[in-house]
Parts: structure tokens; C-alpha cells; sequence
């Protein structure tokens, strides 16, 4: 059985901004790995969090969850949590956002 990879790196803090990269691909057992530790790092900054998706190669209703749930948790933690933003988001994860209206809850940039 072959894992498909998916990995997360923090880019940088400062600024009122924590920037994180998700690279590899976005479905149920991909989501399920990556969900803790972008939450552990959710937790860890009252910033503003910016969630850089250009190297996300593949995301299914899954992926759009997932990011549905951290801003939950970010709201539910109160007002002094900075808010959730996707950007560069690829044009294949945009149609599965738009048609599930997650660029209605969350801020995206796509491109």
C-alpha cells in the first residue's frame, strides 16, 4: 500500500501573521493525517493564519472540510484568534471550494 504524501511547513511569523504551506493531496486518509498537526499549529498563534494551498495537487470534499473545521475551532476559541485565510489557491481546489461554498466562509485568493 503506497501513502500519498502531504506535508506542512510554517513559513514564517511576524507581522500579526502566521504563513504555512500545504503541499501533496488533500482527500479523506490525507486530511486525517495532517488535520493534528494543523491544528497543533492553529492553536499555537493568536495570528492571523494564511494557509498558502499552490502545492496542493489534489483536493476532494475531504480537504474542503477539513479547513471548514479549523475555522470553526478558531471562532469557537474566541475573538482574540486571527482570522483563517487560503491563498494561491489551484484552480481545481477553487471549483471544489466554490461548489461547496467554502470561499463563502473562509477568505481565499486563487491563482
Amino acid at each position: 500500500m503506497t501513502t500519498t504524501p502531504i506535508s506542512l511547513t510554517v513559513i514564517s511569523r511576524g507581522n500579526g501573521t502566521t504563513a504555512l504551506a500545504l503541499s501533496g493531496e488533500l482527500d479523506l486518509d490525507t486530511s486525517a493525517r495532517i488535520e493534528p498537526e494543523l491544528s497543533l499549529v492553529a492553536r499555537q498563534t493568536d495570528e492571523r493564519l494564511l494557509v498558502d494551498l499552490s502545492g496542493v495537487t489534489f483536493c476532494d470534499t475531504s480537504g474542503a472540510e477539513l479547513f471548514l473545521r479549523l475555522r470553526r475551532r478558531r471562532a469557537c476559541e474566541g475573538e482574540r484568534r486571527g482570522e483563517l485565510r487560503l491563498c494561491r489557491v489551484p484552480k481545481q481546489t477553487g471549483r471544489v471550494f466554490r461548489i461547496l461554498g467554502v470561499d463563502q466562509a473562509i477568505p481565499c485568493s486563487f491563482g
